[in-house]
């Protein structure tokens, strides 16, 4: 992991050289109404913050944007807070304006849309500091899955797609806590919100076009929820056991520890797997220590978290085995059979192309591992796992699919200018 971030570390300061760089810079797009086209302003006074947030109430829709630096703490920096009208952008300096109040109120305002662009992250400092969670929030990553753009899509991507424009170069991992930012830096950051009404709008109405409206409504929701915001035990578990088999002990021992991990990694605004990298936790799991001396001399083991955390680190694996065990998904015995494996391909392709064909993306519908776990509970006679796909819009879209699945229905693809995927009459 110090590896990884000291990568980071170093691929950063060199996208921030890169930004110094005298190289040409794209213009703004003219012509669409929903592009402001003047420099972005430059605001760090508290008064800045309040005026700018007027204007956004006023225009009932604005973009929202942050830079930030997250690999070397638990609570990520944010260093830049784009947003943004129809008429302007702005950008916030939360090192110089310290009351974003304004700012977090409004976001959490119901009466006020937020466009953003894989906003999850942007919003984690709001339900932190702020206590909230934001609302009416449309996600244009999302929403572009939704009418068959490939999910996760770039930003820089979807606004060459739609807008028919290049926005130039790429500086997300720039050192965006140094002071004064570089014209790049400035011109990258505006970007990320200018573009954001004019793509909404093309999105917006392939959606309503495609009765889907709701579907982005419910989708977003994701963003919206305190608990997407939280530690999820159960999805670091999984990550962590990926590849491996842990005896049930092991994995009530590596839920104690990655438990307490976070909590320790929160206290102290250090990344989890610096307080304790996952070797280190995975050998604890499968023999544990005795004392804090034990966990000090330990290959990798910070010696600070074993001297002042020794003793809740040691008492996190003995308590471990009052845990329920978290279930973790093994390959079923018919999974290992080649011809249901072949089988299982060549319905992932069906099902993919079904998804293509209805303009949906289908990492965005399913995961192969959940398409899996459907398929096998079907060829077996089984009820399907409880999913997603049982719920929602993608149990209207998928439907048909399982219908074919289970040999109720025939469906029918055709290829012209692109792929359409129907049921067969």
């Amino acid at each position: 992991m110090a590896q990884n971030q000291s990568h980071r570390s170093n691929y950063r300061k060199q996208s921030h050289q890169e930004s110094h760089a005298n190289v040409e810079i794209k213009p703004v797009l003219q012509g669409n109404d929903l592009v402001p086209t003047e420099e972005a302003r430059w605001i760090d006074t508290d008064e800045g913050v309040l005026a700018v947030c007027e204007e956004l109430k006023t225009a009932k829709i604005f973009t929202y944007d942050t830079e930030f630096i997250g690999e070397d703490s638990y609570f990520a920096n944010t260093c830049l807070i784009q947003v943004g009208t129809s008429n302007m952008v702005a950008l916030i300096d939360p090192f110089s304006a310290k009351d974003l109040t304004p700012l977090y109120e409004l976001l959490c305002d119901s009466t006020c849309t937020k466009v953003v662009h894989a906003g999850k992250q942007d919003f984690e400092p709001l339900v932190r500091l702020y206590g909230k969670p934001p609302t009416a929030v449309f996600d244009t990553q999302l929403a572009a899955g939704l009418i068959g753009f490939p999910w996760p899509i770039s930003l820089t991507k979807l606004i060459e797609a739609l807008l028919h424009h290049d926005v130039g170069g790429h500086f997300t991992l720039s050192q965006w806590d140094a002071r004064p930012l570089t014209t790049r830096q400035l011109i990258y950051a505006a970007d990320d919100v200018r573009y954001l009404l004019a793509i909404h709008d093309i999105i917006q109405k392939r959606l309503d076009v495609l009765g889907r409206l709701d579907w982005v409504v419910e989708e977003c929701q994701s963003l919206t929820s305190p608990t997407v915001f939280g530690f999820d035990l159960q999805t670091a578990v999984k990550r962590i056991c990926k590849n491996r088999n842990p005896r049930k002990k092991e994995l009530l021992r590596i839920q104690g520890l990655m438990t307490l991990r976070d909590s320790i990694a929160r206290e102290q605004n250090e990344p989890p797997r610096t307080v304790l990298p996952d070797d280190c936790l995975i050998a604890l799991a499968r023999k544990p220590a005795d004392t804090s001396d034990q966990l000090a001399a330990m290959k990798g083991f910070p010696k600070k978290i074993a001297m002042k955390f020794g003793e809740k680190i040691l008492s996190s694996i003995l308590d471990a085995q009052e845990l329920t065990p978290i279930r973790l998904r093994k390959p079923q015995s018919i999974e290992k059979e080649a011809n249901t494996r072949q089988e299982l391909d060549g319905l992932w392709s069906l099902f993919c192309a079904w998804c293509v064909g209805n303009e949906l993306s289908p990492s965005l519908v399913a995961s192969r591992a959940t398409f899996t776990d459907w398929y096998l509970a079907i060829r077996t006679g089984n009820e399907p796992p409880t999913s997603t796909l049982t719920s929602g819009w993608r149990s209207v879209i998928l439907t048909p699919f399982i219908q074919f699945m289970q040999g109720k229905e025939q469906i029918e693809f055709s290829l012209c200018d692109s792929l359409l995927a129907r049921v067969k009459e």
